[in-house]
């Protein structure tokens, strides 16, 4: 039996949906699309934008219900599949956001949205090359389509394609001069080659249409000697949920990252026994973790990076794992740990004098800290170029006095290289 479907509802009405839509007025915009459905329950557009506003608040699940429904009216209808790749790829869920936006191009291989987002997929996955392809395929059919250029700037620059990336950055940004995420990258690439006065101009730029991105700012005072106790809310996490997909391969492959194996030898020359429940400050993908996991009767990991916890997931080595700031976490769960490992989690906090009260104060028995920090001769501690921050012996053995920590351990080493030197470290075991 053939479906008779339901007329359409006018482009006036349709048009003051995405008016409302559009100048974020979403309830509103949420409850006439639901009217309209009951007026006319085989539109398949008004389904499709109440997926569309659906997921603009954060209710993915609703939204790919929408789409579905989207679907079932019009199976051939890419702007859905395209849409349903969006909420799926926010939602961490790759594999089934790649599918869906394959689906897209399979009917209509020209849809550039698709194909950039199918990119970001693919670069969130950590498949560069076919990202690459993706994004350069878009600008074939659409050579003014600015985000392709973007992201295109930002597969090469997690490859280290600094140079091309930058080229394309400045693309976008010709096209589009306000485009603030195109100049704080652009700022970073300079940052990254020690062209530190062009560096801020970009940062600068990015502040001047977004004056609250905190990232910029905070980059701004590194780079001007202004050093402050934290870095802003969200630079961290933000920092590190870029980099999840490709932090080991970088680090450890490229940079010869040594914290995780010097910090488990230190630890392990001072217990020959079994290290008990130890808790993973800032674990990230877990590095630290694989290191000390079979010297543990029970280990637990926090980061406030989720796509790193994905990662640390996958080695399968915690026994709990838990997505939070670092000092929420010891503000308000039970603390009742052997020891606390905190790998090049300071280096992203300037005044420690919170994080270490909290553990004096909040863990149950007593124990040990064991720490990496980014060293300096100068006193006290310091934001540096790199948006890292230095903290000094003296500064660590001032906090001890204060709070009744006893230096066990004190050494450094070179931790990583960086550019064209290394990295020194500071490398501490506290009782307390």
């Amino acid at each position: 039996m053939l479906r008779i479907l339901n007329e359409d509802p006018t482009d006036e009405q349709f048009q003051t949906l995405t008016n409302l839509y559009n100048r974020g007025a979403l309830d509103e915009a949420l409850e006439i699309a639901q009217k309209l459905l009951q007026q006319f329950p085989d539109s398949a557009r008004i389904y499709n934008i109440q997926g569309a506003i659906n997921a603009s608040l954060e209710n993915y699940d609703l939204a790919i219900q929408s789409y579905l429904e989207a679907l079932k009216i019009k199976p051939d209808y890419a702007q859905a599949y395209n849409n349903i790749g969006v909420s799926l790829r926010i939602c961490g869920q790759l594999e089934p956001a790649i599918e869906s936006y394959n689906q897209a191009l399979m009917i209509k291989p020209a849809y550039v949205q698709a194909l950039s987002n199918l990119g970001i997929a693919l670069q969130d996955n950590g498949k560069l090359e076919k990202a690459e392809r993706n994004f350069k395929k878009a600008l074939e059919i659409d050579p003014y389509y600015t985000e392709a250029y973007y992201n295109l700037g930002l597969a090469l620059q997690k490859k280290g394609n600094l140079k091309t990336a930058k080229f394309n950055y400045l693309k976008a940004l010709e096209i589009e001069p306000n485009y603030a995420e195109a100049h704080y990258n652009l700022g970073i690439i300079f940052l990254d080659e020690g062209e530190n006065a062009n560096a801020i101009t970009c940062l600068k730029n990015t502040l001047a249409v977004k004056p609250d991105n905190g990232e910029a700012r905070h980059l701004i005072n590194a780079l001007t000697g202004n050093t402050t106790n934290a870095p802003p809310a969200g630079y961290v996490e933000k920092l590190f949920d870029h980099y999840a997909g490709n932090f080991e391969r970088s680090l450890v492959g490229k940079l010869n990252y040594q914290t995780p194996r010097i910090l488990t030898e230190i630890i392990r020359n001072h217990s020959q026994t079994s290290l008990g429940s130890v808790l993973d400050l800032g674990c990230g993908t877990g590095l630290i973790g694989k290191e000390l996991g079979k010297y543990c009767s029970n280990l637990h990991g926090v980061d406030l990076s989720k796509s790193m916890l994905d990662q640390a997931k996958k080695k399968n080595i915690y026994d709990k794992l838990s997505h939070c700031n670092l000092t929420d976490y010891l503000s308000i769960e039970t603390l009742n740990f052997d020891y606390l490992i905190a790998a090049d989690v300071f280096v992203y906090i300037g005044e420690l004098l919170e994080v270490f009260r909290l553990i004096k104060s909040r863990n149950s028995m007593n124990g040990r800290l064991v720490f990496s920090t980014e060293h300096t001769e100068k006193d006290g501690y310091y934001l540096e170029n790199s948006g890292r921050y230095s903290h000094s012996r003296n500064y660590i053995d001032n906090l001890c006095r204060e709070l009744g920590y006893r230096i066990c351990h004190f050494s450094t080493s070179n931790l990583r290289k960086e550019k064209n030197d290394t990295i020194c470290g500071g490398l501490y075991l506290l009782e307390f």
